[in-house]
C-alpha cells in the first residue's frame, strides 16, 4: 500500500510504531484507526497509508502483523480493507493479535521502513 507520499507515509509509521509495540507488550486491545490517528495527528482516513508501511516492513522482516492493533471502531473491530495480515474475520484476526502480543522482539525504536 504505497501512496503518492511515501516519505510521509514513513515517517507516520515512525511515529506511530512506538504507540503499537508498547500497545503489543502490554497485551492491550487494538486502537481504532481515529484513536491512532489522534496519537499520530492525523485524521483515521489517512491511519491506513502508514498502516501500510508498517505491514510492508512487518510482513518482509517475518514480523507477526503489528497492523493488527488497529481496527474499525464499528461493532465487528476489524482491521480495514487495505489489511493483510490474517483473513478479516473475527478468528484470524484474534489470532493475528494474539501473536502480535506474545512476539517477544518489539523494538520501541522504529525501524527504517525503506528496508
Amino acid at each position: 500500500m504505497i501512496g503518492h507520499n511515501r516519505a510521509l507515509h514513513q515517517q507516520r509509521a515512525r511515529e506511530a510504531w512506538p504507540h503499537l509495540v508498547k500497545r503489543a507488550k502490554a497485551k492491550g486491545s487494538p486502537f481504532t484507526y481515529r484513536e491512532l490517528g489522534d496519537l499520530v495527528g492525523v485524521h483515521w482516513r489517512a491511519v491506513g497509508w502508514f498502516l501500510g508501511e508498517i505491514q510492508d516492513y512487518c510482513g518482509r522482516h517475518g514480523l507477526p502483523a503489528l497492523q493488527a492493533l488497529v481496527v474499525r471502531a464499528d461493532g465487528k473491530r476489524l482491521p480495514g480493507g487495505g489489511y493483510h495480515g490474517s483473513a478479516r474475520t473475527t478468528p484470524a484476526h484474534t489470532k493475528a493479535v494474539a501473536e502480535v502480543h506474545t512476539h517477544t522482539k518489539w523494538s520501541l525504536t522504529a525501524p527504517d521502513f525503506s528496508n
